[in-house]
């Protein structure tokens, strides 16, 4: 199986596939503080990390799927625990033997939609249309997540796209 995680601190998305592209488990989850401190911010690594160890006790995942971190000058306050929670949940990868991709945002989209400048909204569109949904993602980082398991799903053995195996 495979676990697509895009590592945010407020707002983490996530989704786990089967190779045939049976959605095992999707989600968003919220950090419910509104303005978080640093305390707040550890407590929500612990989180975190307590939700993926649930999850990998209860799945077979091979390959771990992170979007490439992207920060602009408006986004780069959680930059600090946006690594350490990628470096939480790597570690839980390579503990786990599994395999780790990492794709950028414009990699996902030129390949869903042969666009690298796609709006959200077509991705979510796109993203509807593969998995037969019926409503639009709530959150981008949903559709994100399903995307990325898609693209993991479907590409982890080639060598065209930047792979790190551990």
């Amino acid at each position: 199986m495979i676990l697509w995680i895009d590592p945010w601190v407020r707002k983490l998305g996530y989704a786990i596939i089967t190779d045939d592209l049976t959605i095992k488990d999707s989600g968003i989850l919220l950090q419910k503080k509104e303005s978080p401190n640093r305390e707040d911010q550890f407590e929500r690594m612990i989180e975190i990390e307590k939700y993926f160890q649930d999850l990998f006790k209860n799945y077979k995942i091979t390959t771990i799927c992170m979007e490439k971190l992207y920060f602009t000058k408006y986004n780069q306050n959680n930059a600090e625990f946006v690594f350490w929670i990628r470096a939480i949940l790597i570690t839980m990868a390579i503990h786990h033997n599994c395999k780790i991709l990492e794709f950028s945002p414009i990699e996902l989209k030129k390949y869903i939609t042969w666009n690298w400048k796609a709006e959200k909204m077509l991705v979510q569109k796109m993203t509807m249309k593969l998995f037969k949904m019926q409503d639009i993602p709530e959150y981008n980082d949903a559709a994100d997540a399903l995307w990325l398991a898609y693209l993991a799903a479907k590409l982890k053995d080639k060598n065209t796209w930047y792979q790190t195996k551990v």
